[in-house]
């Protein structure tokens, strides 16, 4: 992986657009260039509050684990150009996640409070910031919605809907390139075994392809249909809740 420089990282990031190339300058020269390994933590939970990073290469999953079972639940998939932890940085507390890279990763790290800093002085970096932090909303609530209301077929299907296109996708812009099954499983709230044989059923199915680690779609309509019926199905079934009840 080539080096990145650490302005070129924030020029790239759509959390610091809008700023001067002055200001980016001085912001470059006061954070910490960062290199780690893929399967590495890089912000346990207890340092979220101290310390903030900005993605220049690579992706890293923010996940929530239950130490009893093992199973982990993926909150975000952030890759170059995203912040981590913006909970930790917007409330100045611990937040109950940890940061892991799933590639080898290149970033720029600071502490909390320099960048709480930034925030107050520099108006686009505020701006960036809270559309960075809506789209993370979003995104949970996207999530909670999925485990709340769908099955896992449906919960995958939606999956790939929002990461992945069709057979043009590239490394760069499919975030799910590559990624093991227990890496999809664990942004679905599913387990590996379990997204093996949905995978499977929707190879057969002529909805998707597998080859070297990537999936490709060759039936978008059909996804899309598996990913919607669910939510058409759920008006009816509360009506006839309600039928029997009044039976």
């Amino acid at each position: 992986m080539t080096d990145l420089q650490p302005l070129d990282i924030l020029r790239a990031s759509p959390l610091f657009s809008g700023l001067e190339r002055t200001t980016l300058e001085r912001m470059a020269r006061a954070l910490t260039p960062e290199r780690w390994p893929k399967h590495t933590e890089i912000l346990p939970a207890a340092y979220t509050a101290r310390r903030f990073v900005i993605i220049g290469a690579g992706r890293v999953k923010v996940v929530v684990g239950n130490a009893r079972n093992g199973r982990e639940l993926t909150l975000w998939l952030l890759g170059p150009g995203d912040g981590l932890d913006v909970v930790g940085l917007l409330d100045g507390q611990p937040h109950a996640a940890s940061a892991w890279t799933l590639d080898e990763v290149q970033a720029l790290s600071g502490p909390v409070p320099l960048l709480r800093e930034w925030l107050e002085r520099y108006a686009p970096f505020r701006l960036a910031m809270y559309r960075f932090v809506a789209r993370q909303l979003r995104s949970l609530a996207e999530l909670a919605g999925d485990l709340a209301l769908h099955d896992t077929t449906t919960r995958l299907a939606r999956l790939l809907l929002r990461h992945v296109s069709g057979h043009a996708r590239s490394r760069g812009s499919n975030r799910l390139y590559e990624l093991p099954h227990e890496e999809l499983a664990g942004m679905i709230g599913s387990v590996r075994v379990v997204v093996n044989r949905v995978l499977a059923r929707l190879r057969r199915e002529s909805v998707i392809e597998l080859h070297a680690g990537r999936v490709s779609l060759i039936d978008l309509n059909r996804l899309l249909r598996r990913a919607e019926e669910h939510l058409g199905q759920l008006p009816v079934r509360a009506a006839d809740r309600r039928r029997a009840r009044r039976k």
